[in-house]
């Protein structure tokens, strides 16, 4: 009988010795572009210990591909991951033919991707009956590489089925034996929480739970050494600018990694690097694919009126211009023009992702991320927090310095 996960706590203890650095990812989610890019950054070598708090897979169309990667690069690199919530269901879901299809149709009907598609591409195998798209999941294709109906021969959900568990043993065997603990001695890195740091004898129910655990960063937990998360993307937590950056709270000792790679419309990899294993002098670094810019001119910067979250994303459509629309929340019935790529129908509704009207403090000179180009300014992020720059950039910094 096929094995797929049956969320018994699996913990794996790390040796990591002194004197090499240590690098903690999380939230991947098949953005295998932003992996070396980020990598790349961070001039990564054999010398470095690479940890990762799972969510390996799916959302960023290059799922197969990564989860390849990562299995080659443990061959001849210190590299240990955790599984997330969506790893362990790329599994869960190979238990039925139904299941499997089900979550083949709302994988593809909110992200216009799967490692479930991308895996029968590789054989040249379509699957006859593929379900409706959605209007974010046009969005999430374009952010992505774009969508396309490939071509092969159709086959039905119990052949896809049949084959991906024939062709596809190493890689599904490689996400089942993975661990859901890394215990590195002086800190500890699982997915989404962890409900106590003496762990041993957690029960499978605690085990699931831990990997899909909301909001952990807001629990009132505090621990003697530092807990390393993701899943929970950080711009959702309440602070007062809308930022992309790691978390780092030295009081509960827990850390929130995840930037929202591939999920969030300005989403980016974050690394919290520690120079050894017995520092808490922890360094940030960050990937994101936007253009580069430099500013020309100084900005004294202005809070925002709000900060949109996921928690409260419901909006009505007011009125619509050719670059974005002027939406009243839900939740508080405020007013405000969103860009057209943070809006996407949801549920019946129109919804808004993770998005501040605010604007940053800038200072000529600065490097910025150019998220989008409007007839009202530059949406632009700097060391991870997203805000409007108003004024003029120089879009060719990379050609500027190669002069």
């Amino acid at each position: 009988m096929r094995k797929t996960i049956d969320y018994s706590l699996n913990v794996q203890k790390l040796t990591i010795p002194k004197g090499h650095r240590i690098i903690i990812i999380s939230d991947i989610h098949g953005k295998l572009s932003y992996l070396k890019g980020l990598l790349n950054k961070l001039s990564y070598s054999k010398e470095d210990y690479l940890l990762i708090a799972g969510d390996l897979l799916e959302k960023g169309g290059e799922s197969l591909a990564t989860l390849r990667y990562l299995m080659e690069l443990k061959k001849t690199h210190h590299v240990d991951m955790v599984y997330g919530n969506v790893d362990a269901r790329v599994l869960e879901n190979l238990g039925s033919v139904d299941r499997f299809y089900k979550r083949y149709c709302q994988r593809m009907k909110y992200w216009g991707n799967s490692i479930y598609e991308e895996m029968l591409k590789e054989q040249g195998r379509l699957l006859k009956e593929q379900g409706e798209r959605s209007l974010q999941a046009v969005e999430m294709g374009r952010r992505n590489g774009g969508w396309k109906k490939g071509s092969g021969v159709e086959i039905s959900a119990e052949e896809a089925f049949a084959l991906i568990w024939e062709k596809y043993d190493r890689e599904l065997a490689f996400i089942q034996n993975l661990p859901v603990i890394l215990d590195a001695g002086a800190f500890l890195v699982t997915h989404a929480g962890l409900p106590t740091e003496e762990y041993t004898g957690l029960s499978a129910l605690e085990v699931e739970r831990m990997i899909n655990w909301k909001g952990f960063q807001d629990e009132e937990m505090y621990f003697s050494r530092y807990v390393f998360v993701g899943h929970w993307p950080v711009t959702i937590y309440e602070r007062d600018r809308m930022d992309s950056s790691p978390i780092i709270n030295r009081e509960k000792k827990i850390v929130s990694l995840d930037g929202g790679c591939a999920v969030k419309r300005d989403g980016q990899l974050n690394a919290v690097v520690l120079s050894d294993i017995d520092t808490e002098d922890f360094q940030i670094v960050s990937y994101d694919d936007f253009p580069k810019a430099r500013v020309l001119e100084t900005k004294k910067g202005k809070k925002g009126n709000f900060c949109s979250r996921w928690k409260h994303r419901f909006v009505e459509l007011l009125e619509t211009d050719e670059e974005g629309s002027i939406v009243r929340f839900l939740h508080n019935g405020e007013k405000c023009w969103i860009p057209a790529a943070y809006l996407w129908e949801e549920d019946g509704g129109l919804s808004c992702s993770d998005y501040t009207d605010g604007e940053l403090a800038l200072c000529a000179g600065d490097e910025v991320s150019v998220v989008g180009s409007y007839h009202r300014g530059y949406l632009v992020k700097k060391d991870g927090v997203l805000g409007w720059y108003h004024g003029a950039l120089d879009m060719h910094k990379e050609k500027n310095e190669k002069q």
